[in-house]
Parts: C-alpha cells; sequence; structure tokens
C-alpha cells in the first residue's frame, strides 16, 4: 500500500477540521459511533454501579448504627450482669449469714431440748415422789380412819356420820369449806349421796367395805349432781376395807377421774 505524502495527511486534516459533514462520515468509518455508544453503556454501568454503591454504604451505615447501638445495649447488658453478680454476692452473704444464725439456733434448740430433758425427768421424779406421798398419807388416813372407825362403835357413831364430822371439821380448818358449812347426807336425782356440800361443790360416797363398781357409783351420781348445779364438783370415796385386787383398780380408776380415795384396810 502506498503512503500518502505528507501535503495530502495535511489536506485530510484540515477538511476533517473544517468539513463537518467529513468529519463524520470519517468517524462512522472509524467505529466511532460503536465506540461512543459503548462508552454511553459503560457509562449507564458505572452511574448504575455508583448508585449501588450508594445504596450500600447507605446500607453500611446503618449497620454501624446498628452495631453502635448493640454494642451500647450490650454494654448495658454487661452492667446489669456486673450488678446482679454484685447482688447474687450480697444475697450468698446473707445466706451465710443465715446458716451461722441457724447453726446457733439449732444450737440453742438442742440446749433448751437437754434442758427440757432434764425438766421432764425433775416433773417424772417429782409425779413420782408425789405418787409416794399421796400412797403414804393414804395408807395413814386409812390407819386414822380405820382405827377411829373402831372406836365410833364404842361411841354409838356410825362410820359414815364419823367420816362426815371429821372431814367437815378438817376442811373447815384448811379452809377449804366456809366457817359454819357443814357436810351432810342428802338425796340427788332420787339417789342418796353420803357426803354433799352445795358450795363449793362436793360430792362423796363412804362404805364399809368396797365393791368393784363403788367408784362407778361415785361418779354416777357426782355428775347428775355436775348437771343440777353447772359445776365440777369435787369427788371423795371413803372405803373401810377392800380387797387387794379391789383396791388396785379403784387406786387406778380414781387416779384417771380425780376422785379423792382413801382406803383403810386391804385384806
Amino acid at each position: 500500500m502506498e503512503l500518502l505524502s505528507k501535503e495530502e495527511r495535511l489536506r485530510i486534516l484540515r477538511t476533517v477540521a473544517e468539513d463537518e459533514e467529513f468529519r463524520h462520515a470519517l468517524m462512522g468509518a472509524l467505529g466511532y459511533s460503536e465506540l461512543l455508544s459503548n462508552l454511553e453503556k459503560i457509562w449507564e454501568e458505572v452511574k448504575a454501579l455508583r448508585e449501588e454503591i450508594k445504596g450500600l454504604r447507605e446500607e453500611q451505615a446503618k449497620i454501624w448504627r446498628e452495631i453502635e447501638e448493640i454494642k451500647l445495649e450490650q454494654a448495658k447488658i454487661w452492667q446489669e450482669i456486673r450488678a446482679i453478680r454484685e447482688e447474687t454476692k450480697k444475697i450468698w452473704q446473707e445466706i451465710e449469714g443465715i446458716k451461722r444464725e441457724q447453726a446457733k439456733i439449732w444450737e440453742e434448740i438442742k440446749a433448751l431440748r437437754e434442758e427440757a430433758n432434764k425438766l421432764w425427768k425433775e416433773v417424772r421424779d417429782l409425779k413420782e415422789g408425789q405418787r409416794r406421798l399421796e400412797e403414804g398419807l393414804e395408807k395413814v388416813w386409812g390407819a386414822l380412819f380405820h382405827g377411829f372407825s373402831q372406836l365410833s362403835k364404842f361411841a354409838g357413831v356410825t362410820f359414815e356420820e364419823f367420816v362426815r364430822t371429821l372431814l367437815t371439821d378438817l376442811f373447815r380448818r384448811h379452809g377449804e369449806i366456809p366457817e359454819g358449812a357443814e357436810l351432810k347426807r342428802a338425796v340427788i336425782d332420787g339417789e342418796e349421796v353420803d357426803i354433799f356440800l352445795e358450795d363449793p361443790l362436793i360430792v362423796g360416797e363412804v362404805t364399809a367395805r368396797a365393791e368393784p363398781d363403788e367408784l362407778e357409783k361415785l361418779l354416777r351420781k357426782a355428775r347428775r349432781a355436775e348437771e343440777i348445779y353447772g359445776r365440777r364438783a369435787r369427788r371423795i370415796l371413803i372405803v373401810e376395807t377392800a380387797d387387794a385386787a379391789v383396791a388396785r383398780e379403784l387406786r387406778r380408776r380414781a387416779r384417771e377421774e380425780g376422785v379423792e380415795l382413801v382406803i383403810g384396810r386391804e385384806v
């Protein structure tokens, strides 16, 4: 191919500069329109990418704001966790204090139980002593009643009358009945009562020889008197003579029912 001369080249350049139609024709021949079209497409894609980047940056900014908020919330959570730990520590300290106090209380309870056991032993000993004393007094009173009953026969006085007179004097001396009050025979609801006083209410029976149901008879009369007068009666049973087996049963039942029992002699 033959190259253009310098003059030809200069003429072409002047024509391009001065002749617009020629210039466009030349650009078309060289594919410049396609290049411009491609450039426009590229610019459109660049614009789209920029918009995408802008959106991504905005989204990223939102994400960072969210991260900051999460960090702040996390900081609050850790602060709350530290507060909870402090509170838990105080609670455990309180629990330890309670346990120590509880241990002291159990020691005190143990000491109180030991003291209570000692007291109960003392009470049992006192009750046993009281029982022996009551048995001794019963024997003394029994012997006295039996002895006086024998003397009363010579004086022409029945054992029942003798007992009423003796108990009346004894109760007055100890202030258990008013001065001038006297134990008497009475009839309550159709049944005879050997020893009776209305105020304070006293119901008693006197028998020369005790039968197995002697105490039940007394209780029946005493309960009827209590219904009539509306208060509990002092219950007394005086026995001159009783079989050993009957005496044991009378003592057992007397303790259960709160009956004052005196047995003169066991056979």
